[in-house]
C-alpha cells in the first residue's frame, strides 16, 4: 500500500479536528511509542497481551533444554539448543527477560552477554522468515543512555540497526530487510554494540562506549494465530462502544452479526479516494477491513482490551496520487462497498468507516 499524506498545517476548526482525531488513533495505536528500541523484519497490527510469570530455569552449561524450548546463549561461549517446530504454547512464560509470546511472535532464541564485551552471539533455527530481533540492556549507566547495534548474519552484515536502552520492550516497528535466511537454516546471528548516545535533552553521541550493564538479545519467530497462547477469558465482555471517531462527519459505525461474530458484514458509501478504518474487538480474533474486495487493513488482535486494527490515508483532492493503486479505478464520489470480516472472533465487535479526502 503506498500511502499518501497531505501536507501543510490546518487551521481553525480543523485544527481541532484533526487533533482529536490524532488523540482517538493514539488511543487505537497500541503498537506505538517505545517501539523504536525494536527492529522487526514483518509486522501486522495486534493488540497487547499480557504476559507475566516466571522465567524457564536452564542448568549452566547444559546443552539439554527440554523439547520445543528456544535456544537460549547465556554467555558467550556456551552451548546453544536449536528449538523444535512441535513447541506447545505456555502462556505467560519467559525466556530469560523476554515473554516468550509477544504480539504475535515466540522468541526462539535468546544470547546475553556483557556490555563491555560489546557483543552477543546465539544460533538460530529458522523455522520462519517473518521475525523480529528483540534488545534490553539493563544496568546502563544511566536511564537516558542508549546503545547503537548492528546485526550480522553469519558473519555478513544484514543492514539493521538497533537501539538497546535500560528499559524492556517487545513492541513492533517498521519492516526491514536484508537477513537472507531460508527455513530449515541454522544460522549464526551476532549483535555487536557500535556506539551510545545521552538520549537527554537535544541528545548527543558519547565519545566512548560504557562498560556498565548486560545486553540481552533476542530472535522471535511469527507464529499462526491457532499456535498463539490466548490468556484467560474475562468472565464478563462489556459490548464494544465507538470512540471519538463515531462522532466524525461521514464516519459509519457497524456491528457484527449478533449470531455470528465471523460473519462478514458490508455497507456501502462514497468514496472520497482517502479512507479511515477502525475494528474495536472484545476478542482475539483476526480481523481485516477490504473496499471492493480490495484489502486495505487486516490485523491479529491477542487479549480482551478492546484495542484493534485501524488504517487511515488521506490525500488532497486534487492530488493525483491514491492509497491503494487497485482502487485508482474507482472515481471521487462513486459508491464501494466496504466489508468488515473476522476470523476467530468468539464476541462482538464493531468498525467505524470513513472514506474521506485531507482539504
Amino acid at each position: 500500500m503506498d500511502e499518501r499524506s497531505a501536507h501543510g498545517v490546518p487551521v481553525g476548526g480543523r485544527l481541532e479536528k484533526v487533533q482529536r482525531a490524532i488523540a482517538v488513533r493514539r488511543r487505537r495505536r497500541t503498537m506505538a511509542g517505545a517501539a523504536a528500541m525494536v527492529a522487526t523484519l514483518a509486522v501486522v497490527g495486534a493488540s497487547t497481551v499480557a504476559l507475566s510469570g516466571k522465567p524457564a530455569q536452564f542448568a549452566p552449561g547444559s546443552a539439554t533444554l527440554p523439547a520445543g524450548e528456544p535456544t537460549v546463549s547465556p554467555s558467550a561461549g556456551e552451548p546453544t539448543v536449536s528449538p523444535s517446530a512441535t513447541a506447545k504454547p505456555v502462556a505467560g512464560r519467559k525466556i530469560g527477560p523476554f515473554a516468550e509470546y509477544s504480539r504475535s511472535y515466540r522468541v526462539v532464541a535468546v544470547g546475553t552477554a556483557p556490555v563491555s564485551a560489546r557483543k552477543v552471539t546465539l544460533t538460530w533455527a529458522v523455522n520462519s522468515t517473518d521475525v523480529r530481533f528483540l534488545s534490553y540492556c539493563p544496568g546502563l549507566p544511566s536511564k537516558h543512555l542508549s546503545l547503537d547495534a548492528e546485526i550480522a548474519i553469519n558473519g555478513e552484515p544484514a543492514a539493521i540497526s538497533m537501539n538497546c536502552l535500560s528499559e524492556l520492550h517487545q513492541d513492533p516497528t517498521g519492516s526491514e530487510s536484508g537477513v537472507g535466511v531460508s527455513v530449515g537454516d541454522t544460522v549464526t546471528v551476532t549483535y555487536t554494540v557500535t556506539g551510545a548516545q545521552d538520549m537527554k535533552g537535544a541528545g548527543r553521541r558519547l565519545p566512548t562506549i560504557p562498560t556498565q550493564g548486560t545486553v540481552h538479545f533476542a530472535v522471535a519467530e511469527k507464529v499462526p494465530f491457532t499456535q498463539y497462547p490466548l490468556p484467560a477469558r474475562p468472565a464478563r465482555l462489556e459490548p464494544p462502544k465507538p470512540d471519538g471517531m463515531a462522532g466524525e462527519p461521514g464516519t459509519r459505525v457497524v456491528h457484527s452479526d449478533r449470531a455470528d461474530p465471523n460473519k462478514a458484514v458490508s455497507i456501502t458509501m462514497p468514496w472520497h479516494r482517502g479512507y479511515d478504518f477502525t475494528v474495536v474487538p472484545q476478542t482475539p480474533g483476526i480481523y481485516g477491513v477490504s473496499v471492493n474486495g480490495v484489502a486495505v487493513l487486516t490485523g491479529e488482535v491477542y487479549d480482551y482490551s478492546g484495542n484493534g486494527p485501524n488504517a487511515s490515508c488521506q490525500v488532497k483532492r486534487n492530488d493525483q496520487g491514491f492509497c491503494v493503486p487497485e482502487l485508482q479505478s474507482v472515481r471521487d464520489g462513486d459508491e464501494v462497498t466496504v466489508t468488515v470480516t473476522a476470523q476467530h472472533a468468539t464476541g462482538p465487535w464493531l468498525a467505524e468507516l470513513r472514506s474521506q479526502w485531507q482539504d
